[in-house]
């Protein structure tokens, strides 16, 4: 009987253990699921967006052709024929001025609302503009479905129907100031330069799957119909909608207060004081020399993404010097977007973390590997020495989020919404003049020497590089490590 009980009582005690083994590592996945905050938001909102990137430009270029110039399907569905050379010049003419008008009507508005709602998101919450600005691009979305439906309506009409709507919510510019912002919020200093990259890894690891899967989809499953496939859009979109309704919390930080309390919300949100707070944050002394830094770093993100629209014309270039068919710029494209997410996912987190370097030395390395990218790049004159020069650019992705976490880093908790607002309005105002200077300067030096427009991105990420290193030696490795400093918002005004 003694044995009886005790084998009992052991058995007891052993499921009593393995129960809370089992609520252990239950715990503990749910800890690290809760540190999934607004990252699923970006990947679906990018997941949709990289589906029809494609799909989108040669539709613009469909419309153009089939109404705007009333040419047959045999004509637009084959634009790349050398036989219809004259009427494809005809038609990208069109779709170029189109391009120009819908960036004006995309960009413009949201670069003013900017202004205002970065103030706004550190009084009221991140979760409303984020939401605001993803039914704006859900709207787009739904829209273009329409667009695809009316065989009738020339090219033009997207910007009146999609592009101009959808920009008064703000769109990508109040998407990505509201989710940088959040996530900086539920992160502590030490760590953020880590989960900023995490998060720039997920939504940038939907360019080589997205463009994969859309091409995939659109010419061996659904028949070439662009209808389909913005609908697949407008889906994601919708999920991403919802998830960002679900997951988020209203008021991310302890200082951001419920919209219930404001008497009038449009006035509460166009209120003047919002732009002047925004523009007090930047220009405010700060101790230690900071708000120098700060007007560094802002002009560093405006010199980084100018390079973005290198990618319009270096089809052009590959197909020009190397003969490539868009089949095989595409696999080049994913070979480097590929090679960026694992930089991004694997070397970022050792430099960061494991290593303890230094932001700005982590943004040094990768201004320097966009550069000596385009030596390679500018000297190819075979395939092979065009993809060393795409391994070295793959580097180079690790400037903007370390440029955001350094930010972050300088301003107060309750001026996070601020300048996350003007480092957006530098990352979408700048492609309206980036994608002109290339386009010009591809134009001019296309039968002497096109390899110019690789020049220019040396120049800004040259440029990127010397403002960082200012702010490294002027800096100690404790500078950008420490809390912000709440009480500086009182200080030094």
């Amino acid at each position: 009987m003694a044995r009886n009980v005790s084998y009992h009582f052991y058995a007891a005690v052993k499921m009593d253990g393995e129960e809370r083994s089992d609520v252990s590592v239950r715990n503990k996945f749910l800890k690290y699921l809760s540190y999934i905050t607004v990252e699923p938001t970006l990947v679906l909102y990018m997941m949709a967006f990289m589906t029809t990137s494609v799909v989108e430009q040669s539709f613009y270029v469909y419309k153009s052709c089939s109404v705007n110039h009333r040419y047959n399907d045999t004509i637009c569905h084959n634009m790349n024929d050398k036989r219809y050379e004259n009427i494809t010049k005809e038609v990208q003419k069109t779709t170029s001025v189109f391009h120009l008008w819908n960036n004006i009507a995309s960009h413009g508005v949201p670069v003013i609302l900017a202004l205002f709602m970065g103030s706004w998101s550190d009084r009221r919450g991140r979760k409303l503009p984020l939401l605001i600005g993803l039914t704006g691009k859900l709207y787009f979305s739904a829209m273009i479905v329409v667009n695809t439906l009316k065989t009738d309506w020339p090219v033009e009409y997207i910007i009146y129907t999609a592009s101009a709507p959808s920009a008064m919510t703000g769109a990508d510019v109040a998407i990505f100031a509201a989710a940088y912002a959040y996530l900086c919020d539920v992160s502590s200093p030490r760590h953020r330069t880590t989960r900023v990259t995490i998060m720039e890894v997920c939504y940038l690891a939907t360019m080589p799957t997205g463009v994969a899967l859309g091409s995939f989809l659109f010419n061996k499953v659904l028949n070439k119909s662009y209808t389909i496939m913005f609908v697949i859009n407008t889906i994601l979109m919708a999920l991403s909608v919802i998830y960002t309704l679900i997951r988020l919390d209203w008021q991310s930080n302890e200082h951001q207060r419920p919209l219930s309390e404001a008497k009038n919300i449009f006035l509460d949100f166009f209120d003047y004081n919002h732009v002047v707070a925004t523009v007090k944050t930047i220009t405010k002394k700060r101790r230690n020399n900071r708000r120098t830094y700060l007007y560094c770093l802002i002009i560093m993100m405006s010199i980084y993404v100018f390079q973005r629209d290198e990618r319009e014309v270096m089809y052009m270039y590959c197909q020009l010097v190397f003969n490539w068919t868009l089949g095989q710029f595409s696999n080049f494209r994913t070979f480097q977007s590929a090679l960026q997410d694992a930089v991004l996912l694997i070397a970022m987190p050792l430099m960061s973390g494991l290593l303890g370097w230094r932001d700005t030395a982590i943004a040094m390395l990768g201004a320097a590997a966009h550069a000596t990218a385009r030596i390679f790049y500018s000297a190819a004159n075979v395939a092979y020495v065009f993809y060393i020069g795409g391994v070295f650019a793959s580097f180079g992705p690790i400037v903007a989020p370390v440029i955001r976490s350094m930010v972050s880093k300088i301003v107060s908790n309750s001026e996070k919404g601020k300048a996350f607002s003007v480092l957006s309005v530098a990352d979408n105002a700048v492609p309206v003049i980036s994608g002109v200077c290339y386009g010009a300067l591809y134009k001019s030096t296309l039968s002497s020497h096109p390899s110019a427009i690789f020049y220019l991105t040396m120049g800004t990420q040259i440029g990127v590089f010397m403002l960082v290193l200012y702010i490294h030696i002027k800096t100690d490795s404790r500078e950008f490590e420490g809390d912000e400093v709440e009480a500086e918002s009182a200080q030094q005004t």
